[in-house]
């Protein structure tokens, strides 16, 4: 005799179910877990870099932060955005039932090209977007040579 079941009406998708039943509840769990509590991955900001012939533009999205608290350095070649949000001590008979802002600090690194001008880098902070434009030399915006083969 054959080992294959007969197909039966109505067992065949009951495991499935079965399994969608348990991903929900899991996911219905989910909400209440405090797994990504102090995560730093939540905390990076956004960024938009962007070329223009004059010019590399980098755009950081960094809501909540104060000017202050924000520090951009340049070691070679290496830009580095980092803040720091410090917590606001909790006041005393304040119990919350929810807390999900940020608080912490956070570092992002940008290799630059070489043929920008280090020396005038600019930077300016409105509205929660930090805002660096990096010019480029001189020298090098428009250097080209159009090699000829022998």
């Amino acid at each position: 005799m054959s080992e294959i079941k007969r197909y039966e009406r109505g067992n065949f998708f009951e495991p499935f179910e079965t399994l969608k039943r348990e991903i929900e509840r899991l996911f219905d769990d989910f909400g209440t877990l405090d797994m990504f509590e102090n995560s730093k991955a939540f905390a990076m900001p956004s960024l938009d870099i962007y070329e223009t012939e004059k010019e590399i533009v980098i755009e950081a999205d960094v809501p909540g932060y104060d000017k202050k608290d924000i520090n951009i350095r340049l070691d070679d070649d290496i830009l580095t955005i980092s803040a720091e949000k410090k917590d606001n001590k909790e006041e005393k008979g304040r119990n919350y039932i929810k807390r999900e802002r940020y608080f912490g600090k956070f570092e992002r690194s940008i290799r630059l090209p070489d043929y920008i001008d280090f020396e005038k880098i600019k930077a300016k902070f409105k509205d929660g977007v930090l805002k660096i434009e990096i010019p480029k030399l001189a020298e090098k915006v428009k250097k080209f040579k159009q090699i000829n083969i022998d």
